[in-house]
């Protein structure tokens, strides 16, 4: 993407790399950073079948810093932050974006200020263990296990004794939880925004969870309203690429706003190509006005 390119009349090296393959030395005293890159398992250019070191002078996360499966890379992400290597998006940002009640706590913040009609949050409780959760929420109720991705670790639960049931697993698994109202949703909503990019997508599923089940989309008109979503969200929690995530109900009418995801957002197919351009655009920007000659 970024070959030929130049910053200032400085051409851009690129090295491209998964978080498992990346260790980091930040070094206060000299002001420096090594990234040590280890070979890649599927190398997409020769570069990647060895072992390389670098000082890198800007970051593009396009990758989430957890998996489903355990795996967690923040160390890596906290090496950077240490050494203050400028990224798209921000470093902070995806500290941030390491559990997800961090982040819906910076959307409600949104929400106060704006109001519950300019910015419709969905409502939510944490409980921090299963001890706390002494007083079931109202059912149904939507409960989620920590942080998790593309419909894993949570349940409908529709009754106290499910509810019971729920609380006695989540004793053995020393995680958070959180609840939400179920929301009995006729299609869900994502809006996409790179840099001043924006899209609006209408997703339909057979699946009550949605995202990454069965799912069908659609483009549909960026409304004023979810531009100002979007913009506010991003900005609460500083985000240059993000999709905001809701769903329609379909007995009210109304719109609820679920979560915010960071950079690692995967593109849809039939906009791809434009995408990434307007990313590499975001990226070239920024280093411009970092890199001045």
């Amino acid at each position: 993407v970024f070959d030929k390119e130049a910053v200032n009349g400085f051409p851009i090296n690129v090295e491209m790399a998964r978080w498992s393959e990346i260790s980091v030395a930040s070094y206060s005293d000299s002001g420096s950073v090594v990234l040590d890159l280890f070979p890649a398992k599927n190398p997409t250019r020769d570069q990647q079948k060895q072992r390389r070191s670098f000082t890198p002078d800007f970051v593009l996360v396009r990758s989430a810093t957890q998996a489903l499966h355990g795996q967690d890379w923040r160390n890596v992400l906290f090496g950077l932050m240490h050494a203050n290597v400028p990224s798209i998006n921000s470093l902070q940002s995806l500290y941030f974006c390491l559990e997800k009640p961090v982040v819906y706590g910076k959307l409600l913040q949104v929400r106060n200020k704006l109001g519950k009609d300019k910015f419709p949050l969905i409502n939510q409780t944490y409980y921090s263990a299963w001890r706390s959760m002494t007083f079931p929420p109202d059912f149904p109720t939507v409960m989620k296990i920590g942080t998790a991705h593309a419909g894993f670790g949570k349940m409908r639960i529709t009754n106290q004794s499910d509810y019971e049931d729920f609380r006695s697993v989540i004793a053995l698994q020393g995680r958070y939880v959180t609840s939400e109202p179920f929301i009995d949703w006729d299609y869900d909503i994502r809006i996409q925004k790179i840099g001043n990019n924006y899209r609006a997508f209408k997703r339909v599923s057979s699946n009550w969870k949605g995202s990454g089940m069965q799912q069908k989309d659609e483009d549909i008109k960026v409304e004023d309203r979810y531009k100002l979503w979007v913009d506010k969200a991003s900005k609460a929690i500083g985000m240059d690429i993000c999709a905001l995530d809701g769903v329609h109900d379909k007995k009210s009418g109304k719109e609820f706003i679920l979560e915010l995801n960071d950079s690692a957002i995967g593109l849809v197919k039939r906009h791809a190509k434009e995408d990434i351009q307007n990313i590499k655009n975001l990226v070239l920007e920024r280093m411009s006005s970092i890199f001045k000659s």
